[in-house]
C-alpha cells in the first residue's frame, strides 16, 4: 500500500464549541475526506456530523477521570455517553484511561467493538490487532501521532513532507478540532487562554485573534486533507476490511 492510503484522519472533540467543530467538518466536507470523530458531549454541531455518514463516524470519547461530567462509575460514564451516540462501535478514552477489565465491560456491556486507546507515538509497523479477553472480542487499533503530545516534543512534526512520518505501517492521526482552530504549537497556548477565559466562551474572534500564525497542527491537517482528498477512511472501515462486523 501506499503512504497515503495507511493514513487514516481521527479526531477528540473534546468540548470543542460547536463553530470549531463545523469549520473542521466543512474543511473534510468540501475535500471529501472520510474521519472518525470520538464524541465528548451532546450539540447541534454533533448531529450535522451524523448527518454526514458518508464520510463521517462517529464514536465514543468517554472521560473517566476525577471530575468528570460523564459520570462517577465506568456504568455511568459508558451508558452517558453512548445514550448520545448509540449507534457507536469505536471508542477512543479521554486521557487514555484503560485496563483490561474496563475493555472487557465496553466490549461486552457497551456495543463496543474497536478502541483507539492505544497511543505509540511515531512507532513503524502498526496493524490492528485482537484482544480476547473472558469471552469479549476487542479489535484494538493503535494511533501513532496525536497533535497535543506533538506539541510537546522538541521538534515537532507540522507537515507532511517531514521525512519522519515516511515509515511503514498504519498511520492513524488523532486531531483536537481547537488545536486545528487555533494552530496550537504549544500546550502552554493553550493554555494560558483558558486561564484569560474559559474555553466554553471562546468565540470566531477570539480564536482569530490568538491562534499561531506559524507552523502548528492545522498545516499537518491541510496537509492531509489534501492528500486524501476524495477517500480516506474510517476506523469502521478499516476493521471491516479484516473482518465483517
Amino acid at each position: 500500500m501506499t503512504f497515503i492510503n495507511n493514513c487514516i484522519l481521527t479526531l477528540d472533540i473534546d468540548w470543542a464549541p460547536d463553530f470549531v467543530i463545523d469549520y473542521v467538518a466543512q474543511i473534510l466536507i468540501e475535500n471529501q475526506v472520510k474521519a472518525t470523530w470520538f464524541v465528548t458531549h451532546q450539540s447541534d454541531a454533533i448531529e450535522r456530523l451524523r448527518e454526514n455518514n458518508e464520510l463521517f463516524e462517529l464514536g465514543i470519547h468517554p472521560n473517566m477521570l476525577s471530575g468528570s461530567t460523564h459520570g462517577k462509575t465506568e456504568d455511568d460514564v459508558l451508558a452517558y455517553i453512548k445514550k448520545i451516540v448509540p449507534e457507536a462501535i469505536s471508542m477512543r478514552t479521554h486521557g487514555l484511561y484503560q485496563s483490561s477489565n474496563f475493555l472487557v465491560k465496553a466490549a461486552t456491556e457497551y456495543d463496543v467493538l474497536i478502541d483507539v486507546s492505544l497511543f505509540l507515538p511515531r512507532a513503524t509497523h502498526l496493524q490492528p490487532h485482537k484482544l480476547k479477553w473472558h469471552g469479549s472480542l476487542l479489535w484494538r487499533v493503535p494511533y501513532f501521532w496525536e497533535d497535543d503530545s506533538e506539541m510537546f516534543e522538541d521538534n515537532s512534526i507540522w507537515n507532511l513532507s517531514d521525512v519522519r512520518l515516511n515509515t511503514d505501517g498504519l498511520k492513524v492521526f488523532d486531531f483536537h478540532p481547537i488545536h486545528i482552530a487555533l494552530n496550537t504549537e504549544s500546550f502552554e497556548r493553550y493554555d494560558s487562554l483558558k486561564r484569560i477565559l474559559p474555553l466554553k466562551f471562546w468565540d470566531k474572534t477570539f480564536i482569530e485573534g490568538h491562534a499561531n500564525k506559524g507552523s502548528g497542527p492545522k498545516n499537518l491537517f491541510l496537509d492531509l486533507v489534501y492528500e486524501l482528498s476524495g477517500k480516506g477512511k474510517k476506523i469502521k472501515e478499516l476493521i471491516n476490511e479484516r473482518e465483517q462486523i
